[in-house]
């Protein structure tokens, strides 16, 4: 692909104290085969001389500093409003990407009715583990990584996927400006399923590109199960429940979603985070009828 390539690529990385990832990450973006790119750096109001460290370490790096963490959709809407792209790569900074990643991941965009492409992405620490080979989206409104904990070796297939798993995810401009990118009020967690949903709705394809690999840390930035982490995703889930579960279906299929909420919310309890896992609902219904007006405007 190399220099022929008709797409310039943005690589946004949303970065919050995560000073001791960066090297390992940006090394291997800058050496990637691809051309042409550019990598956009969101710093979070870091306080760990992450800013200072890529500005002299990485210059080519274009670095937008945030004055308070806005989380990370917000982080990656504040990236794209300064991204050139025709193409735009969403990637976590505790992640390091192949040399042909982005060559790989741009591939699928030959086809115009694709709008977002999902890498394989691997665990670090065991990288014959899959993290996510794509996501999906259940019939109750539950988000998953697909083949998480699987072989990498039963993911060689490409193919389409439901969506694209923000970690590691590529979209193409043209699609983010007909339904927009990521809900700022997310702050982290549901915002790729609940853009994977919209863009489904409006006709858009998601591939699966299983050569273009990227190795994931998984847990570097909210830990693998933190009381922080279990509020985003049960608010952030019903929350994308509201904005795109399509009716009259949604009625007809809300006490089976109740019910394996409740599950849910059991099994929190038994990690100790009922109440952080209690206090996301509550926020999530209070404001349904907010993302319930949301959703009404695009449907």
């Amino acid at each position: 692909m190399g220099e022929e390539s008709p797409f310039f690529i943005s690589v946004i990385l949303v970065n919050y104290n995560g000073a001791a990832l960066l090297a390992s990450c940006l090394t291997a973006l800058t050496a990637q085969t691809y051309a042409p790119f550019e990598i956009v750096l969101v710093d979070n109001a870091s306080t760990d001389g992450s800013r200072a460290y890529v500005a002299e370490n990485f210059p080519q790096v274009k670095l937008i500093c945030s004055a308070t963490n806005v989380g990370f959709a917000a982080g990656n809407n504040l990236g794209l409003q300064n991204a050139r792209g025709d193409l735009i790569a969403t990637l976590n900074t505790d992640t390091r990407v192949e040399a042909d990643y982005l060559e790989k991941l741009a591939a699928p965009f030959a086809d115009a009715r694709v709008g977002a492409a999902a890498p394989l992405i691997l665990e670090m620490a065991q990288p014959d583990l899959v993290d996510a080979a794509g996501i999906r989206v259940d019939a109750f409104g539950f988000a998953w990584n697909v083949g998480a904990g699987r072989r990498a070796e039963e993911f060689t297939a490409a193919g389409a996927a439901y969506g694209a798993c923000a970690g590691a995810a590529l979209y193409r401009k043209t699609m983010l400006d007909e339904i927009g990118f990521f809900d700022d009020a997310y702050f982290g967690f549901y915002e790729d399923a609940d853009l994977a949903w919209r863009a489904r709705r409006a006709g858009w394809r998601t591939q699966f590109a299983p050569h273009a690999r990227v190795y994931h840390q998984h847990g570097a930035s909210f830990g693998k199960v933190s009381p922080r982490k279990t509020f985003l995703l049960a608010r952030n889930r019903w929350w994308t429940t509201f904005k795109n579960y399509p009716t009259p279906q949604f009625y007809f299929a809300l006490p089976l979603i109740f019910l394996l909420d409740a599950m849910a919310l059991a099994q929190a309890a038994r990690r100790g985070h009922f109440r952080p896992a209690w206090q996301g609902r509550v926020d999530a219904w209070r404001a349904r009828k907010k993302m319930w007006a949301t959703r009404q405007s695009r449907m």
